[in-house]
């Protein structure tokens, strides 16, 4: 039975650490800080260990002949492993796989690239393809088609000599380790990224043999996680967080509305809640407070509402409505704030169209490499039961959207998208980004090139 982080921590200051500890699950944050805890507290507990960190994508079977191998110099040794990919069956090689290619192209640095080829060549492990076979073939062999992506990551592998994995064979390796057990005094700290399979008999033994840390999160226990980890934060850095503040917050990113929502299953990214409490901690500065007024200020609004309800109308091509609803939300925004100049009170609207266009292309994309016919129209149900998770996730990968969106607005976007070319939305978001830059420099009003774009758009 998995064992609660506390738990494993007071064990540890106790002298007593598990000799193989496993953490993984839904939440990548919590998963994450979980694993670093884990690793803090052993290296401060333990007088003159030893540690070895290995990179993601490292042969698996190098790991495990020196966790089963005596040290020389130290007594006691630490091998952490931030990324093991040995519990992912071959029925999830299309996830593992979207997942690879859309880490690769979010990717900023080496590091991360490195992670996302990691889990491309576990896919090449689990169908049986190996780096020496020409792209097209690897290709075939993973049942994915050959583009510019999966090249790139190739290429990327074979520069930096990794090797592909042995599939289901590390999970073979990882089994007989364990179950013969380590070196004396070693100990094996790993994360699997990603939600840990319940039933499968490595974790089982794991479990029985250390410990196993599950950092799931549901939208029940969101709540609870997000003022655990800012009152935490809040500590460390000895700053008080008023509890209006936290609900500011919560307002801000959108976390109450999609929480209220009763028919969606999507948990908000606690993850960028943490990014902006860090942001206000360090504002405030030691022995400051984070205040409601100072998350009004700071914080940029995610919310739904009139202003989303724009683009919607733009994408399903409503567009006298949505011209309609521009004068309307312009009207509303001078009734708050008269002083802000009318370019300004048009101009703060150009981004909710420029997000409808973002995703629409990424719905192309992600059509594009999935080798779906964007020609037959879907049904809402079916678009929701296949398609509406991939796809949410699809574009939060991607950094298209902030939160995965609910299936009923992405199922309207996948529909207008069938009816617009790639080539087209390419050339309406130029459009936007060229009526930015002249309402900016005083090339055209904010007013009326708005409404001049959407109007073309009747033309077409």
């Amino acid at each position: 039975m998995p064992k609660p982080l506390n738990t494993v921590l007071a064990n540890i200051a106790q002298g007593t650490a598990p000799r193989v500890i496993l953490v993984g699950g839904t939440s990548e944050f919590l998963s994450q800080k979980a694993f670093h805890d884990i690793r803090d507290a052993v290296i401060a507990g333990s007088e003159g260990i030893a540690v070895e960190a290995y990179e993601a994508g490292s042969d698996l079977g190098a790991v495990l002949d020196s966790y089963r191998t005596l040290s020389l110099f130290s007594p006691a040794r630490l091998l952490i492993i931030p990324e093991v990919n040995a519990f992912v069956s071959a029925k999830e090689l299309a996830s593992l796989y979207d997942k690879a290619t859309a880490d690769w192209r979010s990717s900023k640095t080496d590091r991360k690239r490195a992670s996302s080829a990691a889990k491309l060549l576990h896919v090449l492990g689990l169908c049986g393809a190996d780096l020496d076979m020409p792209d097209r073939a690897i290709a075939a062999a993973a049942g994915v088609p050959l583009d510019q992506t999966l090249a790139d990551m190739l290429a990327f592998c074979r520069a930096t000599g990794k090797k592909a994995g042995r599939g289901e064979g590390d999970a073979e390796l990882l089994t007989e380790a364990i179950a013969r057990g380590g070196a004396s005094g070693t100990i094996l700290l790993m994360r699997t990224p990603g939600e840990i399979p319940t039933s499968s008999s490595t974790v089982e033994l794991i479990d029985r043999a250390g410990a196993v840390v599950v950092c799931d999160l549901t939208r029940e226990d969101f709540a609870a996680a997000l003022d655990h980890a800012l009152t935490e934060l809040a500590t460390e850095a000895n700053v008080k967080f008023e509890p209006r503040a936290v609900n500011a917050l919560r307002q801000k990113l959108g976390i109450e509305r999609t929480l209220a929502d009763k028919f969606s299953r999507e948990i908000p990214d606690i993850r960028v809640a943490i990014s902006e409490g860090e942001r206000l901690v360090t504002l405030a500065g030691e022995g400051g407070r984070v205040t409601a007024e100072m998350v009004q200020r700071e914080v940029t609004a995610v919310e739904g509402g009139a202003r989303y309800e724009l683009g919607s109308l733009y994408s399903e091509g409503k567009i006298m409505e949505a011209i309609a609803k521009l004068r309307d939300l312009v009207s509303q925004a001078r009734r708050d704030d008269a002083r802000m100049p009318i370019e300004m009170q048009y101009g703060r609207f150009l981004f909710p169209l420029a997000d409808e266009l973002r995703q629409m292309i990424g719905i192309r994309s992600f059509a594009r490499v999935h080798n779906l016919d964007l020609r037959q129209s879907m049904t809402y149900n079916r678009f929701k039961d296949t398609l509406a998770e991939r796809l949410g996730d699809y574009l939060k990968s991607s950094g298209i959207v902030r939160q995965r969106p609910h299936p009923f607005p992405l199922h309207k976007k996948w529909e207008a998208a069938r009816s617009q070319p790639e080539e087209q939305l390419w050339r309406s978001l130029a459009l936007l980004a060229d009526l930015d830059v002249k309402r900016k420099s005083g090339g055209v009003a904010a007013d009326v090139g708005m409404e001049l774009f959407l109007l073309r758009q009747l033309s077409r």
